[in-house]
């Protein structure tokens, strides 16, 4: 090795500013790469809290409706039943259920920092007018004797969630129940 070869070896110490720019690339681009899995993961978990809730809150209104069973619900008018119509009170005709708006047609609840809104659709077959509106399924089945006739209320609940704007909302579950005459 030559004199000169020795001293140039002798003098390199440290990093070149290319080896640290190279590394401050990689750092970044890995930090970037965790950030963004850490946000993404903490976006689908504050999601999924959200529709466990709204689970939960449906559960729960679907036990309302049918702790006033089918006849709380003989009297709505047609423009206030099926599929595109959301009920515009609680759980009775005739009567306010506690938190209700009628003239929007859903109930407001906040759970765990989060607004929902309740709403329910009371959807059907037949009606009749005796009772007055009488809005209700018919399913006739055959056992193999004869028909048997089926009556029962069919109501949904949906829960709403998210941006709200008019009659929808960014999310929404829907929960069924079904009410025996």
């Amino acid at each position: 090795m030559t004199s000169r070869a020795r001293r140039l070896g002798r003098g390199r110490k440290g990093f070149t500013l290319m080896e640290v720019g190279i590394a401050a690339f990689v750092i970044a681009v890995v930090s970037m790469a965790g950030a963004a899995y850490y946000i993404s993961s903490r976006v689908k978990e504050i999601q999924e809290w959200q529709e466990q809730n709204a689970l939960f809150l449906a559960e729960r209104e679907v036990e309302n409706w049918q702790s006033e069973g089918y006849t709380a619900l003989s009297g709505f008018v047609a423009a206030d039943t099926g599929p595109t119509n959301y009920l515009p009170y609680g759980y009775r005709f005739g009567t306010v259920g506690l938190g209700w708006i009628p003239a929007q047609r859903y109930k407001p609840v906040t759970l765990d920092g989060f607004d929902y809104r309740v709403r329910a659709q009371l959807l059907f077959t037949n009606s009749t007018g005796t009772p007055a509106n009488d809005h209700f399924v018919l399913d006739v089945w055959n056992n193999g004797v004869g028909n048997i006739n089926v009556y029962y209320r069919r109501v949904r609940v949906v829960m709403q969630w998210g941006g709200f704007s008019g009659t929808s909302a960014d999310n929404e579950l829907h929960q069924e129940t079904r009410m025996a005459r």
